[in-house]
């Protein structure tokens, strides 16, 4: 990826949507505005997505945040947004972003039974089997370090370890593919449980990065567009 500092970076627009369904949606445009501020003199635009027309090829991002998932599996469908936003996912110059529900969203293979998920979609196009409320229901919520498994990361944070925020959240419990690769990790009950991953361009975490001070993920997100950005 290109150094802050870097020409290139400076001469790019950039246009990240934001599904505002559910989730601490607000907060996301607050950690996109201070990851852009960080990479210099980016033209940074932020645009809501809440039908199949918003999701045009002028988005080079876009932000799946947190909720209840089923919630969003229902408004996508009513809304019919799932086959746009699965091809508009599956342009290898679009860069997802899915965050706890958004993880769930993303995911090829559940742990749970179907029948009991009430008909709930899911997008497929992570090849990793997740399981939903992995650490519990919403009075199980917790923050805890998790352990950054990939150097850019781990230099964009300046650190190993990242303060991640869990509120019934999913986890990675199998990934299928090696083309996935593993971001972070946290030890819980003497298990190394995946929190963080990537496939291509499509980035899920089952943390909530916006919740704290720290843009690092948010810089991340914005860099990897970056990277794949027709120059």
């Amino acid at each position: 990826m290109p150094p802050s500092g870097s020409s290139d970076i400076k001469s790019h627009t950039i246009t990240v949507g934001l599904l505002e369904v559910q989730g601490a949606f607000l907060e996301h445009r607050v950690a996109l505005q201070k990851a852009s501020q960080l990479l210099g003199n980016v033209d940074l635009r932020i645009t809501e997505v809440r039908t199949p027309e918003h999701l045009t090829h002028e988005l080079d991002g876009l932000i799946i945040p947190g909720g209840e998932s089923t919630t969003i599996s229902i408004y996508l469908k009513r809304n019919e947004m799932e086959e746009p936003l699965r091809k508009w996912i599956q342009n290898d110059r679009h860069v997802p972003g899915g965050l706890c529900a958004g993880m769930f969203s993303f995911f090829e293979k559940g742990t749970e039974n179907p029948k009991k998920l009430g008909g709930q979609s899911w997008l497929a196009i992570m090849n990793t089997e997740v399981s939903r409320n992995y650490f519990g229901r919403q009075v199980h919520s917790f923050e805890s370090s998790i352990q950054l498994q990939d150097s850019e990361l781990k230099e964009i944070v300046k650190n190993d370890t990242y303060p991640g925020i869990f509120i019934r959240a999913p986890a990675i419990v199998k990934c299928h593919l090696p083309e996935v690769k593993i971001l972070a990790t946290l030890r819980k009950n003497d298990e190394t449980v995946i929190v963080a991953a990537q496939q291509g361009s499509v980035i899920s975490t089952a943390f909530h990065p916006e919740l704290t001070e720290d843009c690092s993920w948010h810089l991340y997100f914005l860099k990897t567009i970056l990277n794949i950005k027709p120059k």
